[in-house]
């Protein structure tokens, strides 16, 4: 029996050595789990914030007007043609035909075409357009980089508003 208590009183020295890491195991999770939180934040901070207008109230307010300038474009049976030509060094031509229900020419309309981004809204811009010929509208525009565009025309011809969105590839 003797024997049994001195091996039993060697072991009882204190605790091992591997079991003095287990606090810093503990630190080193939070840690990781500290920078990782710290990179997602900054990250959500400095990328797109996926806002699409900056006046949201106010356009949902507006609703009822949009809905009944659908209704009223769709009465005039306006029709536009968009094309997007000559990219040279990301400057391009764009034209716009516009014709009314009969595919007469619209002229002396007040044409722009807006052009967007999904991804990128630093990008925007607003091209005015201009009519060299019956109801054909030209402007030369940028697009700083290619890809996939949105183009929005807005149109005010003989007292109504038109407008129409068309999606175009820019590519040299």
């Amino acid at each position: 029996m003797a024997t049994q208590m001195t091996s039993q009183s060697t072991n009882t020295n204190g605790p091992r050595k591997s079991d003095r890491w287990i606090p810093w195991y503990f630190v080193g999770g939070f840690a990781v789990m500290l920078i990782a939180n710290i990179s997602l934040i900054t990250f959500s901070m400095t990328s797109w914030n996926g806002l699409v207008t900056k006046h949201a109230f106010e356009e949902g307010n507006n609703y009822n007007a949009a809905m009944s300038g659908a209704a009223r474009q769709q009465e005039l049976g306006w029709r536009s043609k968009l094309s997007v030509a000559g990219v040279i060094n990301q400057n391009a031509t764009i034209s716009v035909l516009f014709r009314d229900r009969d595919s007469n020419p619209i002229t002396g309309a007040k044409m722009s075409v807006v052009l967007n981004r999904s991804d990128r809204d630093d990008l925007d811009q607003t091209v005015p357009m201009v009519e060299i010929a019956p109801g054909e509208y030209r402007a030369s525009a940028n697009f700083p980089v290619y890809g996939r565009w949105q183009l929005r025309t807005i149109a005010h011809a003989m007292g109504d508003d038109y407008q129409t969105v068309e999606y175009v590839v820019v590519q040299p």
